[in-house]
């Protein structure tokens, strides 16, 4: 009697203590979600910042930068390099009008010694495109479009000239216009690199960007005659596609009133008549 009084109390005592162990698991499953919800809740920590100037999108080289390249980002003061352009108060960092000298990703901070600013040595030249050329062509108020065409835009460029009766296929002197070029950049009107300004201003130079042919031609070109500048618009998506042709026009084309005249052999054969001491030339027939 007294052994199996002593084993029911063992078995009671080990059931309370699986009990009890069960119950602390259970308090402690219980718990943990409040401890996390609780570390949730507990306000984060801010590192220190500071704003920096960065590209908006990739610029390639060569790109004249405008407000819509250029934006402040917050930047953690921990990882901030010296050369970065932080904003600041007492500090003005106006890169519009600048040239980047290598090609700037999405996001990357833009320095001073990834562009040139106007008036640097070398701006001209950061401003090409690998494999091109700059050449100036004198324009005025017409020819250059009455100042609506800024840096940056794409032209043609046309010259008007008249050809001499010894070049004329016709023997006779005629007028024509002739497209040269097409489609190619404006890097400057007069000394300015970009329209921040927001004025129209009639130049009377044009700074294009050309291939090394492309500048033979120009150069023979303001030999020959005058040169006038073709806006080209922006949006090319809708633009049909037209083959390259020798593009002219001529003096014919313009006014009825202008004729070819007849050459030698449309008039027919000539006779000299004389008659006492008077002559005169008789043209008879023809083709």
């Amino acid at each position: 009697m007294r052994k199996r009084l002593l084993g029911l109390i063992a078995v009671s005592l080990m059931l309370a203590g699986g009990a009890a162990y069960m119950t602390q698991g259970w308090l402690a499953g219980q718990g943990t979600p409040q401890a996390a919800e609780v570390q949730e809740l507990a306000p984060v920590v801010e590192r220190p910042s500071a704003k920096v100037l960065v590209a908006v999108e990739r610029v390639a080289a060569g790109t004249i930068l405008r407000p819509e390249h250029l934006r402040w980002q917050t930047w953690p003061e921990d990882a901030l390099v010296e050369t970065y352009l932080l904003h600041r108060d007492d500090e003005d960092h106006d890169l519009v009008g600048a040239v980047v000298r290598n090609a700037i990703s999405r996001g990357e901070p833009i320095t001073e010694q990834r562009v040139v600013r106007p008036g640097d040595r070398g701006f001209l030249a950061a401003m090409l495109a690998p494999g091109k050329r700059a050449i100036s062509v004198p324009v005025n108020a017409s020819s250059g479009l009455s100042g609506l065409v800024f840096p940056g835009d794409q032209v043609d460029l046309l010259v008007t000239h008249t050809i001499a009766r010894n070049q004329s296929n016709t023997g006779h002197e005629r007028r024509a216009s002739e497209t040269v070029v097409e489609d190619v950049r404006i890097l400057a009107l007069d000394q300015r690199t970009d329209d921040t300004e927001g004025q129209r201003v009639v130049a009377k130079t044009a700074t294009i960007e050309v291939t090394p042919k492309q500048a033979e031609q120009i150069s023979l070109a303001q030999q020959l005659g005058s040169l006038s500048l073709s806006l080209r618009p922006i949006a090319r998506e809708e633009e049909p596609e037209q083959p390259r042709l020798l593009a002219f026009t001529s003096d014919t084309e313009i006014s009825a009133f202008v004729g070819i005249p007849a050459s030698e052999e449309e008039r027919g054969p000539k006779v000299r008549v004389v008659r006492g001491n008077r002559s005169e030339e008789l043209s008879f027939g023809g083709n």
